[in-house]
């Protein structure tokens, strides 16, 4: 079976590259609230200001947000490694 890596970014035409908010920046976005917050990821994602996302055409910001959403898809996430149980007795005699 092939091993399946997840999308990190996604190439939007006319706006470039989006990616999703790091640790940092998501840090960040926590303080802000609702709309205002969810506008701010797309936003920073794109390596733009909220005014500068603000000014794209709708179908740019519809676009951006269907970037957001396939990176975010849990089909896009890899399944963790089933490791074996650790043993947890300590052999006789040790």
């Amino acid at each position: 079976m092939l091993a399946r890596t997840p999308f990190t970014e996604v190439e939007i035409e006319g706006i470039g590259t989006y990616r999703l908010p790091n640790q940092w920046q998501g840090h960040r976005l926590k303080r802000l609230r609702g709309d205002q917050r969810h506008t701010a990821v797309l936003a920073l994602g794109c390596g733009m200001t909220d005014r500068q996302f603000n000014h794209l055409p709708a179908e740019k910001q519809q676009e951006v947000h269907r970037a957001y959403l396939t990176l975010m898809s849990p089909s896009n996430v890899t399944p963790l490694a089933n490791p074996a149980p650790a043993e947890t007795r300590v052999p006789r005699g040790a």
